[in-house]
């Protein structure tokens, strides 16, 4: 039987779910600074940040969730934290309390540890879903969640897309060849001016450095190096456009060995020097103003 476990933190509230007894789906509405949330390991949760960022860590990861971003995880201890005014959410529970479609997806359900703006439909079925059960006479808690794991299908439907180019004979097995290496692009993507070490990537996804790339490759089209070479690129122009950072801070924080190096891979790829871009970015906001 399906069963919703509501939980409301207000400013400085800590919440550790190891200590909850209720087996049915949590769903964490916070709201204000400082407040914290500890999910267990192999429980499958999905985070929104509806204001604000919001902090997460996994083992040895650290990273941000920007404002109206999602986060699917389920792949060890899951950490959030908000140190200033926002909002946050996280649905999360162990796999069995999610109410999965077996007629869609066979054995492993359709969490993929991902993360992505949250469309509009997905939040409004989180928004329901969080609502108190006073606010939702018509509407009972697994209708909203139904609405809630539709949209989260639509929401990574391109990475199922993906599933048929992963190694395994069943749909579990090929899930978690997915998972494999979805991990080793989070990693990358937290840190992407950090210089590749191939055969910790390859232990993150228990593989051999040979094997991580060629299913890499066969999956997602590209190696997990030009995966962080176009992250690398996507963040610089950002950091160019968006901050008053100095260029040379810009190359160090993007691991660049000096400002010339960083110069001259930014003009290769987009065809004009930082100081041009920037200019051309100042011009026109100028202009807007």
């Amino acid at each position: 039987m399906f069963e919703l476990v509501p939980h409301r933190l207000r400013q400085f509230g800590q919440l550790d779910l190891h200590r909850e007894t209720a087996h049915g789906l949590h769903v964490v509405l916070a709201q204000g600074r400082g407040s914290g949330l500890i999910v267990p390991a192999q429980w499958m949760s999905l985070c929104w940040a509806m204001r604000g960022e919001l902090r997460l860590q996994s083992g040895d990861l650290e990273w941000h969730l920007g404002a109206g971003h999602g986060q699917a995880w389920g792949d060890g201890v899951l950490r959030c934290r908000s140190s200033r005014p926002q909002a946050w959410l996280v649905v999360t529970g162990a796999r069995q309390a999610w109410p999965w479609m077996p007629h869609r997806y066979t054995g492993a359900g359709p969490l993929l540890p991902w993360q992505a703006r949250v469309p509009r439909g997905l939040a409004h079925g989180l928004i329901a879903l969080a609502a108190p059960a006073r606010d939702r006479p018509r509407e009972p808690a697994q209708d909203a969640a139904s609405v809630v794991m539709e949209n989260i299908a639509h929401w990574q439907s391109d990475l199922h897309g993906l599933l048929a180019r992963c190694a395994g004979r069943t749909q579990p097995l090929r899930h978690q060849t997915m998972t494999r290496l979805l991990r080793v692009r989070h990693a990358i993507h937290c840190d992407p001016g950090q210089r590749l070490d191939l055969d910790a990537l390859a232990r993150l996804a228990n593989y051999s450095p040979c094997h991580l790339l060629r299913m890499h490759r066969r999956v997602f089209g590209e190696t997990p190096f030009e995966y962080a070479s176009r992250l690398r690129d996507r963040r610089a122009l950002e950091l160019i456009r968006g901050t008053d950072l100095s260029i040379l801070d810009i190359s160090l924080r993007l691991g660049y060995e000096n400002q010339s190096a960083f110069c001259r891979a930014f003009k290769t790829t987009f065809g004009a020097t930082p100081t041009g871009i920037r200019r051309h970015a100042l011009s026109r906001s100028s202009r807007a103003a």
